[in-house]
């Protein structure tokens, strides 16, 4: 059995002891991907929903867990979280089944919500949808800074935590939806329906899930003006053409009463083409959902937070532990973040640092996620990082800091927020060069394309001596790593070496790591004989 707590993710295969921890309440029967029951935990009597997903072998089970192991580590007050998974072998039918454990909302969903609206006739409230809408681009924002996509958002996979607070659930490992023929089998046509057009070949991205959102959002908005057999024909109708969605807008505008600010949402998530589909994090600057980001608190409002006078006087005498406690309580206050950060700074070469190097990172990278629009806070707990990863270098220490997904999609997307911002991407470029000593870390960051950004900034940043010492470094780190494909990384970065040469022929210190960075490039045979000339 696997919780979101465990140091190491382990799977039990073809074990019945996961079900045997909990009592069964209620046998929902056969869902989109399998049964569904409602459990209480034997000790806790806590309940949670158990969703099982039948596998066609132990291989596919083995590669859902692993798979998984993200989803566990998921803490976002607008997402359903998972808390366990584990294997079980059903002698009854003699299948194997991947069971992934989650909290239960009574409050039921969306899709609850929208049929109560539309039997009654009436629309849904304006403010519920500016706290919907606030709160699940909120929470897709996280979702995709972690590097992961939903893939099957809709309705009834959005749950009511309480009345004023939604919470997006039902993500699934990637093996479990990466196969046509058990996506026609588990998901059959009501999937196709919030499906994005590039999701029907099984391509997805971070603006598959817009369009699914805009379909929510359109459904929220048309509860007294459609039938459920009409949305369904509209959906189909706005897949195929693509000036549907705007003729829609004057109707919901002045029969539906929705103000044009929410219903020019649609034309925007709801584009055929993904090129020209808005990110969710694109939509934060739209005004209408920037005020439906005040209206739930989100500092991605640009409304920040901030601590009463004098609450962070506390500080000034607060060691490592006290501070730690500060930033888990002021976590949502920018100016704490800030503070907390300066103070720990002064921690990063004393031993006291050492000893807590895994919460302090654990809570600056928090930070950093919570606060992705603060310079301040990614530039600062960028240059701590750097400060406690190479103390812990230095004394031999590699803990689970140097393999921590969460880290490494944090500073990518610290550098994808600002990527013309020479001093941050300078600091997180040696951030990376320190995490390449390790393969796992190395891997990740090819994964996150992190790497293959290096390769196209490298162009651009030619005037700036300090990123063309960083980049000749960390290419120089990635081609020693072992066991990485750095190859591939290497190959797209050759051709920009000759130049940046060039242009500091006079600087010995650049010329010595350029050259370096050429040398391995070389002996890696990276380096086409069209690079050189």
């Amino acid at each position: 059995m696997v919780r979101g707590t465990d140091a190491s993710i382990r799977l039990l295969k073809a074990v019945e002891q996961g079900m045997d921890n909990y009592r069964i309440l209620e046998e929902w029967g056969p869902g989109t991907f399998g049964d569904a029951c409602l459990v209480e935990e034997l000790k806790g009597n806590t309940q949670y929903v158990i969703k099982k997903v039948e596998c066609m072998d132990e291989r596919e089970a083995n590669l859902a867990a692993g798979e998984a192991a993200p989803l566990l580590r998921l803490r976002h007050p607008n997402i359903c979280a998972y808390r366990e998974f584990f294997v079980t072998w059903d002698n009854k039918i003699s299948a194997l089944f991947f069971c992934l454990a989650t909290d239960y909302c009574a409050h039921g969903d969306v899709a609850a919500m929208v049929r109560r609206n539309r039997q009654r006739v009436q629309n849904t409230e304006e403010k519920v949808i500016q706290v919907l809408l606030g709160q699940s681009i909120n929470a897709l924002i996280y979702i995709h800074q972690q590097n992961l996509l939903h893939r099957n958002l809709k309705p009834s996979n959005i749950f009511l935590k309480d009345e004023s607070t939604f919470l997006i659930g039902d993500l699934l490992p990637e093996r479990l939806l990466s196969d046509e023929m058990r996506i026609e089998k588990r998901l059959g046509d009501e999937w196709r329906l919030w499906a994005a057009p590039e999701a029907m070949t099984l391509t997805y991205s971070e603006k598959s899930d817009v369009w699914s959102l805009g379909c929510v959002l359109l459904e929220v908005m048309s509860c007294s003006l459609y039938t459920g057999e009409m949305v369904a024909s509209l959906l189909r109708e706005i897949r195929a053409e693509p000036l549907c969605v705007g003729k829609l807008v004057p109707t919901l505008q002045a029969i539906g009463g929705y103000p044009a600010g929410l219903c020019q949402l649609l034309p925007l998530m709801l584009q055929i083409e993904p090129e020209k589909r808005c990110t969710a994090i694109e939509l934060v600057g739209v005004p209408y959902v920037k005020q439906c980001l005040a209206l739930i608190g989100s500092t991605l409002s640009g409304q920040k937070k901030t601590l009463p006078s004098g609450a962070i006087a506390e500080l000034e005498e607060a060691g490592v532990e006290k501070t730690l406690e500060f930033m888990q309580r002021h976590s949502d206050f920018e100016d704490a973040q800030t503070a907390a950060i300066s103070h720990l700074s002064a921690y990063a070469r004393h031993p006291d640092g050492l000893g807590h190097i895994e919460e302090i990172i654990a809570l600056v990278v928090q930070a950093m996620r919570l606060h992705c629009s603060s310079l301040d806070i990614l530039l600062d707990g960028s240059k701590l990082l750097q400060d406690l990863l190479t103390q812990a270098l230095e004394h031999g220490y590699e803990g689970e800091s140097f393999t921590s997904n969460d880290l490494v999609v944090t500073l990518v997307a610290a550098a994808r927020s600002f990527p013309h911002n020479m001093s941050l991407l300078s600091v997180i470029y040696r951030v990376i060069i320190i995490l390449c000593t390790n393969e796992a870390a190395t891997e990740m960051l090819g994964k996150a394309g992190f790497l293959e950004g290096v390769a196209k900034i490298m162009g651009r940043v030619l005037q700036s001596r300090e990123m063309c010492v960083s980049c000749c470094r960390l290419l120089w780190s990635i081609g020693t790593a072992e066991g990485s494909p750095q190859r591939v990384w290497l190959e797209l970065a050759a051709p920009r070496i000759l130049p940046l040469l060039s242009g500091y022929m006079g600087d010995p210190p650049v010329v010595e790591v350029a050259c370096g960075a050429l040398w391995i490039m070389c002996l890696k045979g990276c380096v086409a004989e069209s690079d050189t000339v």
